[in-house]
């Protein structure tokens, strides 16, 4: 049965997220195969094996790409390889799952746009941001029944010290890896198109307060990628927003939105309760139906639309979210935000 059938599972960059969701999320769902692995290193693949049961490892990830027992291909890499590997993916006939933080920048995605295009049999689809459960259908609701009123402006709050250590490189601080990634700006991209829709201009501003750090071996690294951006602009709806994102704030870390409304407002506290309350009443953990949460199941919902893909449904039949007409948009966004913070001046999506 089309329900059923096996699909066996290449992993490519078994790290991270990978070990903490994605694995466990497909060895969860009956029928899933997990065929090889590929990590960096030999060794690490096969430690990979054989904590999760990966029937064999692949030292080199167009050979695991090739294998004809391979139907879909996880990519857990950092952005800098997920162009060229998902380009070769779907030429192979592979449906492919892409890690967040879709592409170095905004030429790249549309380049795995157009090979996902390309193959409309295959399903094509980005690791969503957790920050987008379990609240989503319920944020959803109150926006589209009316509850907060029209809406009036939006605010966002990213802040933490996680790069404020001029001893500590992440990968997400090398541009070399991350490109035009910045911190979490992606990821709220996403989210705040999901919620409120996207940009329809916005001007930035960036700032590098630690500028140089050490790499272990003793010699300096000039940091490329912002560690503060400022985001002000109006949404295509005509509402106003304005983001704060800063990797150097020394107050108690805050990853949140503010909705507003003419009518209350919803604050939504990344790993928290949502907060509700009417205008001129304090805000209070809001009731939140069962029914109007989500779980993660992301990794079921692309083994189902691999299986629904493989039974002969249209693409429209089985949507995922996000896809990479969605992971463009928000990228279109990424780049803007840089080419503000470079021109001083205002951006136009409509222009990028």
């Amino acid at each position: 049965m089309a329900g059923s059938e096996t699909i066996g599972i290449g992993f490519i960059g078994a790290g991270g997220i990978a070990r903490q969701r994605h694995i466990p999320g497909l060895k969860s769902v009956p029928g899933v195969r997990l065929v090889a692995v590929c990590n960096r290193s030999e060794e690490s693949s096969r430690k990979a094996a054989a904590e999760f049961g990966f029937e064999s490892v692949e030292s080199e990830w167009r050979a695991l790409i090739g294998r004809g027992d391979v139907d879909a291909v996880f990519i857990g890499t950092w952005p800098n390889t997920h162009c060229e590997m998902t380009v070769a993916a779907l030429a192979a006939g592979k449906h492919v799952f892409c890690q967040a933080r879709m592409a170095m920048d905004l030429a790249e995605a549309q380049r795995m746009l157009d090979a996902a295009e390309a193959r409309p049999e295959l399903v094509n689809m980005l690791c969503p941001p957790p920050h987008r459960m379990p609240y989503e259908p319920f944020i959803r609701t109150m926006i589209r029944t009316g509850r907060l009123g029209e809406l009036r402006e939006v605010e966002v709050a990213c802040l933490d010290a996680s790069c404020d250590r001029a001893d500590v490189i992440s990968w997400r601080e090398r541009v070399e890896y991350s490109g035009k990634q910045v911190m979490q700006v992606g990821i709220w991209a996403e989210v705040l198109n999901a919620w409120v829709g996207e940009y329809e201009v916005l001007k930035a501003v960036t700032h590098t307060p630690v500028p140089s750090k050490m790499e272990p071996g003793g010699e300096p690294y000039a940091i490329k990628v912002p560690q503060v951006v400022l985001i002000e602009g109006m949404l295509a709806n005509g509402v106003t927003i304005n983001e704060q994102h800063s990797g150097v704030s020394q107050e108690a870390p805050m990853n949140s939105v503010t909705i507003y409304g003419s009518a209350g407002r919803l604050r939504v506290p990344i790993g928290g309760a949502v907060m509700y309350g009417k205008i001129g009443e304090p805000l209070k953990p809001a009731v939140v139906p069962v029914e109007l949460t989500c779980d993660w199941v992301v990794e079921a919902c692309f083994v189902a639309a691999v299986r629904a893909a493989r039974g002969g449904a249209a693409p429209e039949q089985r949507r995922v979210s996000p896809d990479f007409v969605a992971g463009l948009r928000y990228m279109r966004k990424v780049e803007a935000v840089h080419l503000s913070a470079w021109s001083g001046q205002a951006v136009s999506l409509a222009g990028v």
